[in-house]
């Protein structure tokens, strides 16, 4: 039965290439095969680029919360007016501007740069008495 069944196709293309189709339908399956790698490859880039800024944007926020954690333990060590600290991390480093005022709220503002050049910014104000961040925003 497999003999048999080999032939039949054979006896087929050899008619379709007989014809001048043969050439015709493996372009057209090399051509759809080529279209379906450059679509793997071109999804595969825009997949490892929208990684690259998801990590990025993980790491912005981790500096301003670890910029924001240390400013606040500097200022419960310290007891000074006004002042500026910065502070270095694995993912970039943070300068913190710290005002006082003459309520318990204590202004602060986070400028910082990770590695890639990246620049983040953000205020937020911390009450003393509380010992909590009232009002966080960032830009």
């Amino acid at each position: 039965m497999g003999k048999r069944r080999n032939k039949l196709v054979f006896k087929c293309l050899k008619q379709l290439d007989d014809q001048g189709y043969m050439t015709a339908m493996m372009m057209l399956i090399s051509t759809l095969l080529l279209g379906f790698i450059f679509h793997l490859c071109y999804a595969t880039m825009n997949e490892r680029a929208f990684l690259d800024r998801e990590e990025e944007q993980f790491k912005k926020h981790s500096l301003l919360v670890l910029g924001m954690k240390d400013t606040i333990s500097y200022i419960q060590k310290n007891d000074v007016e006004t002042t500026e600290k910065t502070f270095i991390y694995e993912e970039g480093t943070v300068h913190a501007a710290i005002q006082f005022s003459p309520s318990e709220v204590i202004y602060i503002t986070l400028n910082g740069t990770t590695q890639n050049a990246t620049k983040v910014f953000a205020l937020f104000q911390y009450n003393q008495t509380l010992k909590e961040v009232v009002e966080w925003s960032e830009g």
